[in-house]
């Protein structure tokens, strides 16, 4: 049987190839806008008006907190650590992690941890601290010897019979570390039994505290001056970043502090579909630090701070010692934005590198950046220098925050009280000639980069 073909004109077969042609071209088309918006929505970082009008979209649409932690443990994608009390060891040093665990128990995607160290001496900062940021603190405390049992001392008032007890029950986690061939003088189960029984009378506790952070000359040496021990700045660094409980992690100094609102703003940021794109590549935030003088208050928002810097009461952080090392990219043009509302946003990114190669930068984080040399002392200065220079040779991006700051407590440094010829001499060789040479061949090297 044979069939009924009847062959295509050759008018008819050019329609069809045409329709063929503009199909491919319209299905192509789409596709491209497809992954041109894509692309757009990954790396675009809109600027001026369109910005500022989708922020405030946003955060009219996305008002609810509930919602924003829904947000947040989305594309953080974290795990809440235990905070159980644990004996270790930590290089040469043993290690009582989460002596005091907070009592309030926060997820890991919902608020940052300001993670720092200190000894017993700086303990009257904690609640200046806490009071701007109501929020997880987690402290290393140096604690060799004797100054084990000072430190108890003083952390008990601060849990029993400080008015502001309840904020630090709630938000503080205390790390003690100490060499191992200065012991405290008791076992370490008798500390622990100390706070785990209620203080019935406060007058021992109140009168510790007065007489071990008195600020004269009758004041008590701690046992690292009386036997002339060096500051292990790093291993308490390290100690207090890895102990926290959250992903973001603000790794600072006990006497710097944050301006009060930092923490939902910067998380309304970061849960911002403008800024996803710095979460999927190295990128920290950086906080611009300054000082102020002696009888100032402490700035309470940029307002404030521009003021105290306009009529000189205030100046960048170190100016008078190391001023580049704290001046961060862009910083004339930060000095000119100020919010009205409690917003926040990226006002420029930048490398560790060229004119800012010997940055110290202070920012937010997690504990996946690398490590700080826990060979460096407090005495020999620029200790965070060689963390600084692994992440400029791993490529990381430094976003300057608009609407962040850090404040030292009142009175600004001299760099005659900063100045320690011998110690700083000895660390700056070990670092060129030794760990210089140890980045270089564990990590690369990149153009730029230095220590």
């Amino acid at each position: 049987m044979t069939a009924n073909y009847k062959p295509l004109r050759a008018d008819d077969a050019e329609m069809i190839a045409r329709r063929s042609t503009v199909l491919r071209t319209v299905l192509l088309l789409v596709i491209l806008s497809f992954v041109l918006f894509c692309l757009l929505g990954y790396y675009y970082q809109p600027a001026g008006g369109n910005r500022e009008y989708a922020r405030n979209q946003y955060l009219l649409e996305g008002a609810s907190h509930e919602a924003l932690l829904r947000r947040l443990k989305t594309i953080l994608n974290c795990n809440t650590p235990s905070n159980g009390f644990q004996l270790e060891t930590h290089g040469d040093h043993y290690l009582l992690r989460n002596f005091y665990a907070p009592e309030r128990i926060v997820h890991c995607y919902e608020t940052i941890t300001y993670t720092t160290h200190g000894d017993y001496t700086f303990l009257e900062n904690v609640v200046p601290l806490l009071e701007r940021w109501l929020a997880p603190v987690s402290i290393a405390l140096y604690a060799p010897g004797v100054d084990l049992d000072r430190s108890v001392a003083l952390i008990q008032y601060l849990l029993e019979c400080h008015e502001q007890r309840a904020l630090v029950r709630d938000f503080v986690s205390f790390h003690l570390y100490f060499e191992f061939e200065h012991l405290p003088t008791r076992p370490v189960s008798y500390y622990r039994e100390l706070l785990s029984v209620p203080l019935v009378d406060c007058t021992n506790a109140t009168n510790a505290w007065n007489s071990l952070l008195r600020n004269d000359n009758s004041s008590i040496p701690t046992f690292r001056a009386a036997n002339n021990l060096t500051y292990p700045v790093n291993v308490g660094r390290n100690i207090a970043r890895s102990a926290a409980g959250t992903h973001f992690v603000l790794a600072s100094d006990i006497e710097l502090y944050p301006n009060p609102n930092f923490i939902p703003m910067f998380l309304r940021m970061i849960a911002h579909p403008f800024y996803q794109y710095t979460l999927h590549s190295p990128s920290v935030y950086v906080l611009p630090v300054f000082e102020v003088a002696e009888d100032v208050p402490v700035p309470v928002d940029k307002a404030h701070l521009l003021e105290d810097l306009q009529s000189g009461d205030a100046i960048k952080f170190h100016e008078k010692i190391c001023s580049n090392c704290h001046t961060v990219p862009g910083y004339v043009e930060w000095l000119a934005v100020v919010k009205d509302d409690y917003t926040m946003d990226i006002h420029v990114t930048a490398r560790r590198e060229g004119a800012y190669a010997s940055w110290e930068p202070i920012y937010v984080g997690t504990k996946h950046e690398p490590e700080y040399d826990e060979r460096l002392s407090w005495e020999g200065k620029a200790d965070k220098m060689t963390q600084g220079f692994i992440m400029c040779i791993l490529g990381y991006d430094f976003h300057v925050l608009d609407n962040g700051f850090l404040v030292h407590r009142p009175g600004i440094k001299t760099i005659a009280q900063a100045n320690r010829p011998p110690q700083q001499a000895k660390q700056r060789a070990f670092m060129r000639k030794t760990i210089a040479r140890e980045i270089s061949t564990m990590y690369g090297d990149r153009e730029g980069c230095k220590i």
